[in-house]
């Protein structure tokens, strides 16, 4: 299973919006940004995503599942994040997951494995170590990192597992799982460029991953984005945004051995919108499409994910 979105660091900052409007902009709903919030200022914001994966893959090609298999994940994620000086944030996201695989058993009903709980929390900074600003423009880079801190849980067991697997484990596997049971690092670069009502972003991360619950490390992951946002009306309170994320994972490993059915290439179109009210206030929508997936083995590929939510400048 491979999840859509990813707690590495907040997907933006307001200030800028809100003391330089000459250079408003808006910033990636589903990547990081290299802008960072002014010395003192707290951002708190709250996201729904819901992501539907039900397509088996192998390699590029979609093939039959004879257990027709659908995973429905609901995420609310919780963000707060503070600027510490000028050209240093720091935040944390901690998201709350509900899990649903849906699949037929050998008898031919209808059955749901379930989890629900805590996911794992992200510690995240992003350090602005340029900025050159000219008349109605700015370009900025970023150093972005981050840990992964285990605090979902790795042992939660439904009885219908077996159902579905023909063991006798109930535990559910580190794919369905809430938390990994490990502790993962995130370093990454982020640029900005804006010219007048148009703005550009970008940014490569890596993740790299421990070994955690069930002897399983996942593999690491290469994640880049690429970013074009416009403001729509003149009061440059409203901003059309077009995203294109995507990520190279690497194979697992659990027990010390490779598991075939594990990463690949994904890519994802994902246009949105972003609104502001009032000055502090931001909502913005969004959704994901994947326009290439290429997976190891066979596996279970995304098919769509959306987005809600809000942020509030302190």
């Amino acid at each position: 299973m491979h999840t859509v979105s990813r707690a590495v660091l907040p997907a933006g900052i307001l200030v800028l919006m809100l003391l330089l409007p000459e250079l408003a902009a808006a910033f990636p709903i589903n990547a990081p940004n290299a802008r960072t919030l002014f010395g003192g200022f707290t951002l708190g914001a709250f996201r729904l995503r819901v992501t539907r994966e039900a397509t088996l893959k192998e390699g590029t090609k979609t093939v039959s599942d004879p257990r027709d298999q659908a995973v429905t994940t609901f995420e609310e994620d919780v963000t707060v994040v503070y600027g510490a000086t000028r050209d240093l944030t720091v935040g944390a996201t901690l998201p709350i997951i509900q899990r649903r695989l849906r699949f037929d058993d050998p008898a031919g009903g209808r059955r749901t494995i379930s989890a629900d709980g805590l996911g794992d929390l992200a510690l995240v900074g992003a350090y602005r170590f340029y900025r050159r600003d000219v008349e109605r423009s700015t370009t900025q880079f970023s150093l972005l990192g981050g840990l992964k801190l285990p605090t979902g849980r790795t042992d939660v067991e439904d009885s219908d597992l077996p159902r579905l697997t023909g063991g006798t484990e109930t535990r559910l596997p580190p794919n369905l799982q809430l938390g990994s049971g490990a502790v993962d690092g995130i370093v990454g670069l982020a640029g900005f460029h804006n010219i007048d009502r148009l703005s550009f972003s970008a940014d490569v991360q890596g993740k790299f991953n421990t070994e955690g619950a069930q002897d399983f490390r996942a593999g690491n992951s290469l994640h880049y984005d690429l970013s074009a946002d416009y403001v729509l009306l003149p009061g440059r309170n409203m901003f059309l945004i077009l995203e294109l994320n995507g990520v190279f994972k690497a194979r697992a490993e659990q027990a010390g051995r490779t598991v075939r059915d594990s990463g690949g290439h994904l890519l994802f179109l994902s246009p949105g919108i972003q609104y502001l009210p009032i000055p502090p206030l931001i909502l913005e929508a969004g959704v994901q499409i994947p326009i290439f997936r290429d997976l190891n083995g066979r596996q279970l590929a995304p098919d769509w994910s959306v987005v809600v939510g809000l942020r509030y400048l302190f």
